[in-house]
């Protein structure tokens, strides 16, 4: 939240820690304010910059990348129009993005499990009290695919991380888990293997004239829904 210690918009520093923005910016000053940021990335990661756009890509590194996303062939993905909106911007300061929307949602996941895959966008579900382990501890990217989790995806190999994620499972007090997880998901962040977009939310439709809203579940939540209290429903 705003009011937390340490509060800032995600994605707001250059590479030196700066702000990025300015409040009286307009959208186009902060769109040419990001890609000046991000030539300060890419140049800090080994790119050539010349006359503010890159040029040569260090050794391991690409001046091109495909980005894969199941929108069905049609954009039919929440984050479709901002991967395209990427991809025209980083164009611009010559790094060439492709977005490529699959018609079949499965060709995603087999590019994962080959490791054949750069970048790409999908959606997770969590639970209220979400364990790190199955998504991001070394040892499950060790084992693979097969090894019942998500760090394949990722590869991160981070021992403080991992040794965070072990901590917030050996307690019961959701108030250390929580602040275990924030330094957990700082750690992620800091790798720049994930980036969140949105969180859906969702919103349940009730006929007034059928049912008695006096006996449905107050403060209704993604995690605590209306079938938990169902016992108590009446209809009129």
């Amino acid at each position: 939240q705003a009011s937390d210690d340490g509060y800032k918009v995600a994605f707001s520093v250059d590479v030196d820690g700066n702000d990025i923005y300015t409040s009286s910016m307009s959208a186009e000053e902060k769109y040419e304010a990001a890609l000046q940021a991000a030539l300060g990335f890419f140049e800090a990661a080994g790119y050539t910059v010349e006359d503010g756009k890159l040029t040569a890509a260090p050794e391991g590194a690409s001046l091109e990348y495909e980005l894969l996303i199941p929108g069905d062939g049609v954009g039919d993905h929440p984050s479709f129009m901002i991967c395209t909106l990427a991809s025209d911007a980083l164009k611009t300061i010559g790094m060439n993005m492709i977005v490529t929307d699959l018609t079949q949602s499965t060709d995603l996941w087999t590019a994962l499990e080959s490791n054949t895959c750069a970048m790409w966008a999908a959606a997770w579900g969590a639970t209220v009290d979400p364990d790190m382990y199955q998504i991001y501890y070394s040892d499950v990217a060790n084992g693979g695919a097969n090894a019942g989790g998500s760090n394949y995806m990722y590869s991160i190999a981070d021992e403080e991380l991992d040794q965070l994620i072990l901590d917030a499972r050996a307690s019961t007090d959701q108030t250390y888990r929580k602040a275990m997880y924030k330094a957990c998901l700082d750690i992620v962040i800091d790798w720049a293997v994930e980036i969140p977009v949105y969180q859906r939310q969702n919103a349940i439709i009730f006929s007034t004239e059928r049912v008695n809203m006096d006996t449905v579940t107050p403060d209704i939540t993604t995690f605590y829904g209306w079938l938990n209290g169902i016992q108590n429903m009446e209809l009129n």
